[in-house]
């Protein structure tokens, strides 16, 4: 290497063409749904003993009984691998159930046990609180614009491919 490479001195391009992060809205979005997701774990470990990826699949399954853990995976921002290892903490713990499928019996369906429903009944109003401080500085008009900018940005973005 060459001394100009190992340089630790800003260069006229470095500066001029850097990213500026406090306007590049992908990245202040990663650092509002990283404070997000680490103050719910914190929540959701504080209060159950669950990891933030055993409660979002707690979620999925409240929010539409029935779902296959392949719905879950496309729902949530986690792989397969993370949802099966939930999965069977949340089943390990009888909180939640499967079903074979009717249509297709290679695939299960979830759904919560009535032990699973009460630790959600429980956990979601620490959960919903966790936005609260930001909430604050919105009114419900731009709450409602917000997450339907952000549903139109995540729709505008074609999925990441394995490979």
């Amino acid at each position: 290497m060459t001394d100009a490479m190992t340089s630790s001195a800003p260069t006229a391009r470095s500066e001029n063409h850097a990213l500026r992060l406090d306007t590049y809205w992908p990245y202040q979005v990663t650092v509002l749904a990283d404070l997000i997701s680490r103050r719910t774990a914190m929540v959701v470990k504080r209060e159950a003993g669950l990891n933030l990826s055993q409660w979002r699949v707690l979620a999925a399954i409240a929010e539409r009984p029935g779902r296959t853990a392949a719905e879950v995976v496309a729902m949530t921002p986690m792989d397969k691998g993370i949802v099966s290892r939930a999965t069977k903490a949340l089943l390990a713990e009888g909180l939640l159930y499967r079903e074979a499928s009717q249509a297709d019996g290679r695939v299960s369906h979830l759904f919560l046990t009535d032990k699973g429903c009460a630790l959600y009944d429980a956990l979601r109003p620490h959960v919903e609180a966790v936005p609260g401080p930001a909430n604050a500085r919105l009114n419900p008009d731009e709450r409602d614009t917000f997450c339907r900018l952000v549903r139109q940005l995540a729709h505008a973005i074609p999925p990441a491919q394995d490979g």
